[in-house]
């Protein structure tokens, strides 16, 4: 993908209203694509729309809901015409009382919500995509996972949400590559977001902080600048890859 070309291109961020998928929208936009916001929450995204651009697209929509996500690339279709990018960042926590839960005590419903949301989402969101990606010539689909998909952290039901999207995102990646569409996934530790304000006190940051190398934990605009690199014409050669940033947390 040559970001020369970005002015006319298309990216489609989930879960941007705030946090994490609202920080790489804004960083999508700073390169130069036009946005595809897509969110749960309609009213917040609608008050941050004002950093996505005059001709951002801000579409309410449950990832995990199979009519909800034909919706979107209705109107994708119908005021886009295009899609060159899809980011999958929309993804909720497993945690009981603001904590995370041990698997005897996590409820079916919180275990099917999370899956429902992580990995299901993704899955949804991809299967409509894969058609406006390959008649725009190709593209790039960055599914976010996270640390906890390869280490015992987090909560069951996101640990296992993510360790799924990993092995899907593996899988899509050699089915769509003949299309000259790339799959990678970005694999977060801990990310200052709001989400991850409801995880523990100050002891679980610093013992967080801690355990990363690095000294901090990671910031909206690391995560955002891995996406930037994975669209980007540099990652052209890279499918079916996992970038991890952690600052040190996981070494593989």
């Amino acid at each position: 993908m040559d970001n020369r070309n970005a002015a006319a291109r298309v990216a489609l961020v989930t879960g941007a209203a705030q946090g994490l998928g609202k920080g790489i929208a804004r960083r999508l936009r700073a390169e130069g694509y036009r946005l595809v916001l897509v969110d749960i929450d309609g009213k917040a995204m609608e008050a941050g729309r004002a950093d996505a651009g005059p001709d951002a697209l801000a579409l309410r929509a449950d990832v995990a809901d199979a009519d909800s996500v034909a919706e979107v690339f209705r109107q994708v279709r119908a005021q886009c015409g295009r899609l060159d990018v899809l980011v999958n960042c929309a993804g909720i926590l497993g945690l009981v009382d603001h904590r995370p839960p041990l698997v005897e005590d996590t409820p079916l419903e919180l275990w099917q919500r999370v899956i429902g949301v992580n990995l299901t989402g993704p899955f949804l969101m991809c299967r409509a995509a894969v058609p406006l990606l390959r008649a725009s010539g190709g593209g790039r689909i960055v599914n976010i996972a996270s640390r906890a998909a390869r280490t015992r952290s987090g909560d069951p039901a996101y640990a296992a949400s993510k360790g799924g999207l990993l092995a899907f995102s593996r899988y899509l990646a050699g089915e769509v590559a003949k299309h000259g569409i790339t799959v990678n996934s970005v694999a977060p530790s801990r990310v200052e977001t709001p989400m991850t304000r409801a995880i523990g006190d100050d002891a679980v940051l610093a013992a967080k902080i801690a355990e990363t190398p690095l000294g901090r934990i990671a910031a909206v605009e690391d995560v955002a600048g891995a996406v930037a690199f994975l669209v980007s014409a540099d990652a052209a050669f890279m499918t079916g890859a996992v970038l991890d940033v952690n600052g040190g947390s996981f070494m593989q």
